[in-house]
């Protein structure tokens, strides 16, 4: 049976159950800590009677190519839009709270369209609720999903390309940054834009470095450059470690950028992109070399380990029972008002092998939204419209103010907000100038497989398994890579 004849309720029932079965961290921790009371429901919205077919989805003849940085600054042009939509996500405290201002934004901007945010929980918990609402004809217009839901969210069959769309409206993206954009393409056809965009980096004191005699603004490139610091960072009190001088969470999207860092594949197939991937093969020499360099670490008093838990790992970090670690740009705006009164942040590319090829780079991370084909033709013209303006310049520079998340369009960086923002937080550029310096390849567009959130909750197993000395680097590797294959066929006999 083709993915096209099967039906599309049954094949999500599948898929879901199968992805909640093994459910994860977010993909990107919230900047944050979420507030006790989550965002209120958006009302109701009537659903249609019948699906609305992608070809249906074009701008109103009225609606000519534009640029979203000037649709922002202007209100929007009169199109065939619906009069309101809703937009599921999954940003909690700060970062929720700039989601209700890009839409009251919009809102504002113009008078045809109300999109109404509803807070759906964990990126999890999002997808879990889209099956529910697709069975009963409820779902979204838009809805925001992690970065590993991509495989997922085509093979489903409910979404509305964004390439669609811009097509249709002969959309210029030259401006947008063309790696982030790579990561959300399949055969060079975007079907989500990005949203909440970030990637990995190092933090680090720069008291700290000054105070064991490290120069505070040269912070370590290479595996041994981190062991090295680390050693003369950490400091003890008889047995007993007092601060240690790195660490970093058990976290599956980490173990996943030194993967594509050490300029390896995390699947085969062009991790994916090439053809479906059929089975994982970072149990190779470089993940080997990986856990061996963590486990050392630990081992040698010089690593801190404090668990999976990315809140856990930032809190560490805040408090400075570590010096330096490796996270998310996303923690950064947290990051900076924790050391006020402590120390200076600092910022660094995130650490790789001594020897690893230039085919290596950073993966970016975040999530991106999804036009919901279930819905109308107009409701999914007024989600295109709301994505256009959620990536303008303007509103792009003031996200990146509002959250720490970096811009998908370049323009933003000349806007007086983003100007001021990167005056005042210039640790912000280690991000943008790490991103821009990657090659833009099969390693680095990062990996696609309808089993990804298995995947990187296993291998936060196998790293756990030999921090705690359970096993070897190369059998823990060896194993999970075992166990994510068969999960990796057996996802993609359901879409057959």
């Amino acid at each position: 049976m083709t993915l096209q004849s099967m039906p599309r309720r049954r094949f999500l029932l599948t898929a879901l159950a199968t992805m909640a079965a093994a459910a994860c961290s977010p993909a990107q921790p919230p900047a944050a800590p979420p507030k006790t009371e989550p965002a209120k429901p958006a009302a109701e919205v009537k659903p249609t009677t019948a699906p609305a077919k992608p070809a249906e989805s074009k701008p109103a003849a009225d609606a000519k190519p534009s640029d979203p940085a000037k649709a922002a600054a202007a209100p929007a042009q009169k199109t065939a839009a619906a009069g309101k939509i809703t937009f599921w996500h999954a940003m909690s405290g700060v970062n929720g709270e700039a989601v209700n201002k890009m839409v009251e934004g919009f809102n504002k901007s113009q008078g045809d369209i109300a999109v109404e945010p509803s807070f759906q929980g964990t990126y999890d918990d999002a997808l879990a609720k889209l099956k529910t609402a697709l069975a009963s004809n409820a779902a979204p217009a838009l809805i925001q999903v992690y970065d590993i839901g991509i495989r997922f969210m085509v093979d489903s069959g409910e979404i509305v390309p964004m390439q669609e769309f811009i097509d249709a409206e002969k959309l210029d993206m030259s401006d947008f940054e063309q790696n982030v954009l790579a990561y959300y393409k399949l055969d060079d056809k975007l079907y989500g834009m990005p949203f909440n965009t970030s990637s990995s980096i190092l933090y680090y004191d720069k008291d700290a470095f000054k105070a064991a005699g490290l120069d505070s603004n040269k912070p370590p490139r290479t595996f041994d450059e981190v062991s090295e610091y680390a050693q003369k960072l950490t400091k003890k009190s008889g047995n007993e470690v007092q601060q240690y001088g790195f660490h970093q969470a058990i976290y599956g999207w980490l173990f996943e950028q030194y993967m594509a860092v050490s300029g390896e594949l995390y699947v085969d197939q062009g991790n994916g992109r090439d053809a479906r991937a059929t089975r994982a093969v970072y149990n190779n020499d470089r993940g080997k070399a990986i856990l061996d360099w963590w486990k050392a670490g630990v081992d040698g008093g010089y690593f801190g380990n404090f668990g999976r838990v990315t809140n856990d790992n930032a809190a560490a970090f805040d408090a400075r029972r570590s010096v330096m670690y490796c996270e998310s740009t996303a923690r950064m705006r947290g990051h900076i008002n924790a050391s006020e009164g402590k120390g200076e942040l600092g910022t660094g590319f995130y650490p790789r092998p001594a020897d690893a090829p230039a085919e290596g780079g950073n993966i970016i991370g975040g999530a991106s939204v999804y036009a919901l084909k279930s819905r109308s033709a107009g409701e999914q013209q007024a989600a295109w419209e709301f994505v256009k303006y959620s990536t303008s310049a303007p509103v792009q520079a003031q996200w990146q103010a509002d959250t720490g998340y970096y811009p998908v369009r370049k323009a933003a960086y000349n806007e007086p907000v983003a100007k001021e923002w990167i005056a005042k937080y210039p640790q912000f550029s280690t991000a943008v100038d790490q991103i821009r310096a990657v090659p833009l390849n099969r390693i680095t567009q990062g990996a696609v497989f309808g089993a990804f959130p298995q995947a990187r909750q296993r291998i936060e197993q196998a790293i756990e398994e030999v921090l705690l000395g359970q096993s070897s680097s190369q059998d823990a590797l060896n194993r999970a890579a075992e166990e994510i294959t068969t999960a990796i066929d057996r996802y993609n006999r359901s879409t057959r």
